[in-house]
């Protein structure tokens, strides 16, 4: 056995031409309000269920940022997280109760100059996007999918 040949096969060469580097999302979980936990597991859910979404979206890498390490981090953790991380984009948002109805806010920002990309609010029917096959959940894929296709950092 020629160990030397054997040695070089697990050593690769870089490629010539570098690959583009797939756009990385951090979804955060959707805020509510501390007093209610309903809105915070709701807010948990979207988040996680958002994510494995976009997950499947295969020019896309996602990660989610759980809420109990944001809740002990200083406040400067999650911009170094992103830094360090190379995240592209942050998903945010915040639940409310409306009328009889649950509402979200939500937002996609830049992370290299903090800016919003893209918003939408979902007046009174949040709980849509639990079901992956509904149209509210698809408006809000559409939505982000667009602004990410269009608005891709130059990392």
């Amino acid at each position: 056995m020629n160990t030397h040949h054997d040695s070089a096969l697990l050593t690769a060469e870089p490629p010539l031409v570098p690959r583009r580097r797939r756009p990385l999302v951090a979804v955060l979980p959707f805020a509510g309000s501390a007093a209610d936990d309903e809105l915070r597991l709701l807010g948990t859910d979207l988040a996680d269920l958002l994510r494995e979404l976009l997950a499947a979206t295969p020019e896309l890498g996602s990660i989610l940022i759980s809420s109990e390490f944001l809740s002990r981090a200083p406040e400067h953790a999650l911009e170094l997280i992103c830094r360090q991380l190379r995240v592209g984009y942050l998903i945010s948002g915040t639940c409310y109760h409306f009328g009889p109805g649950t509402s979200l806010y939500i937002e996609l920002a830049d992370t290299r100059h903090w800016h919003i990309v893209w918003a939408d609010y979902l007046k009174g029917n949040a709980r849509d996007l639990l079901d992956p096959a509904s149209a509210t959940t698809a408006r809000v894929l559409a939505g982000l999918r667009h602004a990410l296709r269009h608005h891709h950092p130059s990392y």
